[in-house]
C-alpha cells in the first residue's frame, strides 16, 4: 500500500473533546500507532477552538519561551521572506521543533485551519527510514551516528509572523537526523532543511553521509511515501512529530488561509493515555500493567507499522 491508498483515521471534534470518551482514547491510539489523525466537525474554528481541544483532550499546548501565548499562527503575507508565510509556494517535508527552544522536540503537533483551505502533505519518516536501511544499510547507520549542523534565529525566522515575540533566541544543534534507542530501534526523526547550516562532518564520512541524506530527502517527497491531504476551515490534524514529517502543497491554498497550531509534550499525551487505560481496567484506577506500558511504547516507536505508505 502506498501513501495515496492510506485512509487517515478521522474523529469527531466534539467526541474527542470529551477527555473520558472512547473517541479520545482511540484518537491517541491512532496518533501513536498510525502516526496521525484527522479531527473534524468544529463549528467555531479559531485559536480558542485550538486551545479548547488541546487543553481539554490532550493535556495542553507546550509553551514557546519566545512568545506570550503557546500557539503559532500562519497568515499569508505579500513579499514574505519565509516560505511558511507564502501560501502559493510548496513547503517541503519537515518536523516541527527540529531546533527546539525547549531542549527536546515535542511528541505531537496539532494544526488547525481557522480560515480558508489548502492541501498539506505528510510522510511517515519511519517507513522512509526502513526503505533507506534496505537500500543502503551503511548510509542509514551514518545518518544515525553523525549529527547534521543546524541553527535557528527565532526572531529572524519569524519576521513575517503576525504574532508578537517577547525575547530573542538563537539555538544551534548537531543532532542525528535518525535517532535510535539503546537497542538500535528508531525512536525519532528530527529534520528541517530550512535551518541546516554548513556541515562539519569528517571529510572521509561526508560523501557517503550526504548520499544517504540526499536519498532520504528524495524518498520523503516521492509519491510512494508522501500523502496529500486536503484541509479546510474547522479541521484539525494531530500528528506524531517524532515520526511524521509534514509540509504544504504549492499553489492550492486559498488566499484567506489561516493556520494555527502548537506542540504537545510526550508526557501530556502519555499521561492522558495512561489515565484512560486505568479507568477502563477492571477494578478502576489500577496501575497500567507492564504489558500495556510496553504496548504504548512499541506503538509510539511505530514498530513495524508502515504509515501513509
Amino acid at each position: 500500500m502506498n501513501a495515496a491508498q492510506f485512509e487517515v483515521p478521522t474523529f469527531d471534534y466534539n467526541e474527542v473533546l470529551d477527555p473520558t470518551s472512547e473517541a479520545n482514547l482511540r484518537c491517541i491510539k491512532a496518533l501513536l500507532y498510525h502516526g496521525g489523525a484527522m479531527i473534524e466537525g468544529c463549528e467555531d474554528a479559531g485559536e480558542e477552538a485550538l486551545h479548547r481541544l488541546a487543553d481539554g483532550a490532550f493535556g495542553g499546548l507546550q509553551k514557546d519561551p519566545t512568545r506570550d501565548i503557546a500557539n503559532w499562527k500562519i497568515v499569508k503575507k505579500e513579499g514574505a521572506t519565509s516560505v511558511s508565510y507564502d501560501h502559493l509556494k510548496r513547503l517541503n517535508q519537515h518536523t516541527d521543533s527540529s531546533i527546539p527552544p525547549h531542549g527536546l522536540p515535542a511528541l505531537a503537533l496539532l494544526m488547525h485551519y481557522a480560515e480558508g483551505s489548502g492541501t498539506n502533505t505528510f510522510t511517515d519518516g519511519f517507513a522512509v527510514a526502513r526503505q533507506l536501511k534496505l537500500e543502503d544499510p551503511e548510509g542509514y547507520a551514518l545518518l544515525a551516528k553523525y549529527g547534521y549542523d543546524a541553527e535557528r534565529d527565532f526572531v529572524a525566522s519569524r519576521v513575517d509572523s503576525p504574532q508578537l515575540y517577547n525575547r530573542g533566541l538563537i539555538v544551534s544543534t548537531q543532532q542525528p537526523l535518525l535517532q535510535l534507542d539503546d537497542t538500535g530501534a528508531l525512536t525519532r526523526v528530527q529534520y528541517n532543511e530550512v535551518f541546516r547550516t554548513p556541515l562539519t562532518l569528517p571529510f572521509d564520512v561526508f560523501p557517503k553521509w550526504y548520499a544517504a541524506f540526499d536519498r532520504f530527502v528524495e524518498l520523503l517527497h516521492s509519491p510512494e511515501y508522501e500523502k496529500k491531504v486536503p484541509m479546510q476551515k474547522g479541521k484539525f490534524f494531530l500528528m506524531n512529530n517524532w515520526r511524521v514529517l509534514h509540509g504544504r502543497a504549492g499553489g492550492v491554498a486559498s488566499s484567506d488561509r489561516v493556520l494555527v497550531g502548537g506542540t504537545i509534550t510526550r508526557e501530556s499525551i502519555y499521561s492522558q493515555a495512561r489515565r484512560l487505560l486505568r479507568e477502563r481496567r477492571s477494578g478502576g484506577y489500577a496501575d497500567v500493567s507492564q504489558e500495556e506500558e510496553l504496548s504504548i511504547r512499541r506503538n509510539a516507536r511505530g514498530a513495524e507499522v508502515k504509515v501513509f505508505a
